[in-house]
């Protein structure tokens, strides 16, 4: 008995396109995947700088007691926001601080004379630019999803 095997005409490269095809579905997705955990570590990174500038504005007013040749002293609390937040994430372009509903945006106006009391809030709202560079290199994509996508976080608390 011999066994014959019939040539199957013209499908030749059918499993080699298939594959290909998959292979780009698949590659698109782990970079999707890839992507979005830098996004949210970025994201991660930006609620701390915000919570760890609010939180240093907060003692700004327990700071500006300890006299001027201590290393914390700062006779600014815009200029104590912003130093906190930059320690944080260096790269942070905008830092807004909020006081009894008034706005100070760092760091331009840091020369404005503010006399907070105890007890009232401290908002603190920082701004990161993330670029996406595989969202900016898909063209059906980058016109849905911004880059730089803006990542914003707010944190608030109250004068020590």
């Amino acid at each position: 008995m011999l066994w014959r095997t019939k040539k199957k005409s013209g499908q030749e490269g059918q499993a080699l396109v298939e594959t290909t095809f998959m292979l780009l579905a698949v590659l698109l997705l782990l970079m999707g995947i890839i992507e979005f955990g830098f996004l949210f570590y970025t994201y991660v990174r930006v609620s701390n700088a915000a919570r760890e500038g609010a939180r240093a504005g907060s003692l700004w007013l327990l700071d500006r007691s300890v006299p001027q040749n201590k290393e914390y002293w700062d006779p600014d609390l815009c200029t104590t926001v912003s130093e906190t937040v930059h320690s944080e994430v260096s790269a942070i372009q905008l830092i807004t601080i909020t006081l009894e509903e008034s706005d100070v945006v760092c760091p331009g106006d840091s020369g404005k004379s503010l006399t907070p009391e105890a007890g009232e809030p401290i908002t603190v709202t920082a701004t990161y630019n993330y670029p996406l560079p595989v969202v900016a290199a898909l063209p059906i994509i980058k016109d849905i999803i911004p880059s730089p996508f803006p990542v914003s976080r707010t944190a608030v608390m109250r004068f020590q």
